[in-house]
């Protein structure tokens, strides 16, 4: 502040008013008059600071100190707060000097079409920033109005009722296709699948044992009897052959079942000697 002895005066007349409030001083929320910018009139801030107001006290369930109570025990030069809504140093002189723990600032602006409001959460004893919400809005003010109540419910960590959270930049879509649960095609597309791998696997034995009895076979221990190192030889053709099989269908019916009355998109590439066709589908 630049003038102490009127500051000393305003912080007297704001202990009057504390000193007069129903509810103790440590449950209390300072919410300032909304600041308007660019494309602005005072008469859409006050409104909009009203609003703000009451729906700080209904989503906080605390007593609420508006601007508006605070200008209204003081005269002349007295109803100019200095404070603007980025001053933070100053915003948490007054609340210290109220008691109040937490206060609330904001801005409301006008760029081309859009309406946009911003508000701040700021712990007034550690001067740091407990919140931030933005809001927009584009044509008629009435829009923005719709969302003072997520605006001032994301600053203290919570969800309108009957409100839709907007996707942020880094989040999912709130329309993304709902995950699909398998049908009995999917499951049993599952099944081919456990049962080519071990298959498979069993194969990776079967190799395993066609070369030890290829060893036999070479050092003498067979008598030149070659049945056993072709009866495991033909064993790992078949489970490698009837293995991959199981394998090629069970994931065509999983993929079949996963992409089934989903939007399936193709697009096909020329390429030097050929071409490419690639497909897109959402699980």
């Amino acid at each position: 502040m630049r003038d102490p002895a009127r500051f000393l005066k305003l912080l007297l007349i704001l202990g009057v008013l504390l000193l007069c409030s129903p509810a103790p001083a440590e449950e209390a929320i300072v919410v300032w008059r909304i600041e308007p910018k660019t494309g602005v009139t005072d008469k859409d801030a006050d409104a909009i600071s009203a609003m703000v107001t009451t729906e700080v006290g209904r989503v906080s369930g605390r007593q609420t100190i508006g601007e508006t109570d605070m200008k209204a025990l003081m005269v002349g030069e007295e109803k100019k707060l200095s404070c603007g809504a980025e001053d933070t140093a100053c915003v948490a002189e007054i609340g210290a000097a109220l008691g109040a723990p937490e206060s609330v600032t904001g801005t409301l602006s006008k760029l081309g079409d859009y309406w946009i409001l911003s508000l701040q959460r700021l712990n007034v004893r550690t001067v740091a920033v407990l919140g931030r919400s933005e809001r927009k809005a584009k044509g008629d003010l009435n829009l923005l109005v719709e969302s003072i109540a997520p605006a001032v419910a994301e600053l203290f960590g919570r969800m309108a009722a009957g409100t839709v959270v907007p996707v942020t930049e880094t989040g999912a879509s709130t329309d993304a296709t709902p995950p699909r649960e398998l049908t009995a095609m999917g499951w049993s597309g599952v099944g081919f699948l456990a049962g080519g791998g071990a298959l498979i696997i069993f194969g990776g034995i079967a190799q395993w044992r066609t070369g030890e009895a290829k060893k036999d076979y070479e050092a003498g221990g067979t008598g030149g009897d070659t049945r056993t190192y072709d009866a495991w030889k033909a064993v790992t053709i078949t489970s490698y052959v009837t293995g991959g099989a199981l394998l090629a269908v069970g994931t065509t019916l999983l993929i079949w079942d996963l992409v089934a009355d989903r939007p399936v998109e193709a697009a096909l590439a020329p390429l030097p000697g050929g071409a490419m066709v690639a497909l897109r589908f959402s699980f």
